[in-house]
């Protein structure tokens, strides 16, 4: 563990939030080896035992809440209030997962001589993402522990201070040594983790691109689990009979809160060409009206991204954009230093989804509008894409709704809301480039587990249950 990663807040270059030692491959076989060793004792304690010490992070979590979210904004650069958000999430998905998530984890019945009983794994990975650094890797660590297995987590190289807050968090609230292993690295790091051998399955939330790289590194491993959270192009329906203040007012929420660095961020409007130049005055005016600056100010709404190296794709998404003819729409001024980044809004007369502005994830604050005229032609060109996560319909008429209801491929399709509403008591997940069919939230607990099935009798043999030819006793 020779090389260091330095924890840099994006907001202020002089800002060194920490320093930690990269884990090798030496050392990640010794943490995951501490986690294999802890699996038995953790599995045999208990659902009790094991809530008890679950429920004593969620009280811990929320006296500290405020602590985490200034150290979510300074690490990631996420405005104070969506900091906020993230940390409040955190006890609460402890009781969301024991008193409603471990339902699907509980024996089934299928009669008075089977059933089948679910078991944990083993040791699992879990790699989070940056633009959630808190909420997300929590998202798999609480179903993960709750149903017995140990943990071996790497957060972000990004966001490496997160990540040590909340291995710290669950050792103050008593869990026992080995039961969560953190490790600090890149990609090097992770790859020594997802390809061991003693790992049972990898838990992981970011890009298609690394998603990936993940299911390659483990083809020899058709065993391990994988449970794969990805990015989406996510749209939204603006029908012409929408409410056009709400239909701004989530559309701009949900291109920009964590300034456009979440998989469910608006990145496409297919919008009724009747209302669509009143919409795009009601946009235009929103986004002129966010105040961007520095994450730890309060009152604040966007803060920059995370690193220069995001600055610097969202720029070059922005100018392959105007390459497809994009007509650009509103650009802000704030792209004064760099990596803040202005949210803007560009404008295509077809619907063709053909260039690679339109089908790749930019993580930055920014969407197309396009005018349709027919539902089913606004359908057909929300599934014209790579990804299948998010999707929303602006409509005050509910059969036009239900009409996108099976008709529109995500995993999540919300109705007067915009696409980064989710709800912890529901699947979180999506098809295509957008995950792998391990939808996390409410079900975390079913990939966290594997069942076992029993046919089973007290009687003694009955001869007349034997087949033909079968000796008698």
């Amino acid at each position: 563990m020779n090389d260091v990663i330095r924890s840099i807040s994006p907001a202020d270059p002089t800002d060194e939030i920490g320093s930690f030692s990269v884990w090798d491959d030496g050392a990640v076989a010794e943490a995951v080896g501490r986690a294999r060793a802890a699996f038995p004792g953790w599995r045999d304690a208990g659902l009790d035992e094991r809530a008890k010490v679950l429920r004593r992070f969620r009280d811990l979590v929320a006296e500290r809440k405020e602590e985490l979210a200034q150290l979510i904004a300074r690490e990631m650069g996420k405005a104070l209030w969506d900091a906020r958000g993230e940390a409040a999430l955190l006890p609460a998905k402890v009781d969301v997962t024991l008193d409603h998530g471990m339902v699907f984890a509980e024996t089934l019945v299928a009669g008075p001589t089977a059933r089948a009983t679910h078991h944990p794994r083993g040791v699992l990975a879990v790699l989070g993402p940056f633009n959630f650094p808190a909420h997300l890797p929590n998202g798999h660590i609480v179903p993960a522990l709750a149903t017995g297995n140990t943990v071996v987590f790497k957060p972000s190289d990004l966001t490496p201070s997160v990540g040590e807050w909340m291995a710290r968090a669950w050792r103050d609230a008593g869990l026992p040594p080995g039961v969560l292993e953190l490790v600090q690295g890149g990609a090097e790091t992770g790859n020594a983790l997802v390809v061991s051998p003693e790992v049972d399955g990898v838990l992981f939330t970011g890009s298609y691109a690394v998603g990936r790289q993940l299911r390659e590194a483990t083809l020899d491993q058709p065993g391990k689990l994988l449970a794969l959270e990805l990015g989406g192009k996510n749209a939204m329906i603006v029908w012409a009979d929408a409410d056009l203040e709400l239909a701004a007012a989530e559309a701009v929420l949900s291109m920009c809160a964590t300034t456009g660095q979440r998989c469910s961020s608006l990145s496409r409007l297919f919008v009724h060409r009747k209302v669509e130049a009143e919409l795009q005055e009601r946009l235009v005016d929103l986004l002129r009206g966010l105040r961007i600056g520095p994450p730890l100010e309060e009152g604040v709404f966007m803060g920059p991204l995370v690193s220069r190296a995001a600055f610097d794709r969202v720029q070059r998404m922005r100018a392959s954009g105007e390459e497809a003819g994009a007509e650009r729409i509103y650009r802000g001024e704030i792209e004064r230093i760099a990596p803040y980044v202005a949210p803007s809004l560009v404008r295509f007369d077809g619907l063709a989804q053909d260039h690679p502005y339109q089908r790749e994830e930019m993580f930055g604050p920014e969407a197309a509008l396009y005018p349709v005229d027919d539902l089913d032609q606004a359908i057909a060109a929300v599934n014209d894409s790579d990804y299948g996560l998010a999707a929303s319909v602006m409509t005050r008429t509910r059969s036009v709704y239900e009409h996108c209801i099976g008709r529109i491929d995500t995993g999540i399709l919300n109705w007067n809301k915009g696409t980064i509403g989710a709800s912890g008591r529901l699947p979180f997940g999506g098809s295509k480039q957008s995950g792998n069919d391990r939808p996390a939230g409410i079900l975390a607990t079913v990939y966290c587990t594997t069942p076992q099935s029993h046919l089973e009798s007290e009687a003694g043999l009955d001869p007349e249950t034997l087949p033909p030819g079968f000796p008698r006793p």
